[in-house]
């Protein structure tokens, strides 16, 4: 297995499991508003950017959430976070173990990815200035802008780059960036046929778990 210059992790459901959470957040406020989403309404829309969302939610819902709930999705999401929210099983031994450069390429704003790593202990592995977000770039996942705004950032050629990812748009991402991209299934969310819309997406390596990634890694 090749090597690789930097190690690009998407944060939820890769470095922590945190979309049923999350989830649950945005069906509450919408709940709210009177407008009601479904869980698989919620799954269609994982891995994009906030603006996004609300337009994927609004052509399936056919309603225009108020900007004035918009503020809630951070409010319960935090609180919810703060809570409950873990790291992935097995991040932990797998950050310790690798020696290779790594940052964070995240659809969520800097205030929930730093958040997320801050709970679940995980900020300790990331440098400062290697935590990027969708907020920092002009087009969200599917587009490669957030991958390459990463690669740009910490100097790295975007093919001797590593993608792991969890959603459909963001392995779709990184390879229009020229990255090789793994999908990760060990999320609480992903059931059915998940992994089969990674590899749809072309991943080049999908598993279920970190120990799985680690063994590839080491091939």
């Amino acid at each position: 297995m090749a090597s690789f210059d930097l190690i690009v992790f998407d944060c939820d459901g890769v470095l922590v499991d945190s979309e049923l959470l999350a989830r649950r957040a945005v069906q509450s406020v919408y709940r709210q508003a009177g407008i009601e989403v479904t869980g698989a309404m919620v799954d269609a829309i994982v891995g994009m950017k906030f603006a996004d969302m609300l337009r994927g939610l609004e052509e399936r819902t056919g309603k225009t959430l108020d900007a004035a709930y918009h503020p809630l999705f951070w409010t319960q999401t935090q609180a919810l976070f703060t809570a409950h929210l873990q790291p992935m099983p097995g991040i932990v031994a797998f950050l310790e173990a690798s020696a290779t450069p790594r940052c964070v390429a995240s659809s969520s704003d800097h205030a929930r990815i730093r958040h997320s790593l801050s709970v679940c202990d995980l900020a300790r592995f990331f440098e400062p200035d290697a935590v990027f977000s969708s907020h920092d770039v002009a087009r969200g996942k599917p587009a490669p802008d957030l991958f390459l705004h990463a690669a740009r950032r910490r100097n790295v050629d975007p093919a001797r780059c590593l993608v792991i990812e969890d959603s459909r748009f963001g392995i779709l991402g990184a390879k229009a960036a020229g990255m090789t991209a793994f999908g990760f299934l060990g999320g609480a969310h992903l059931v059915g046929d998940a992994g089969e819309a990674l590899r749809e997406a072309d991943a080049d390596f999908v598993a279920r778990s970190w120990p799985e990634i680690a063994t590839r890694l080491a091939g």
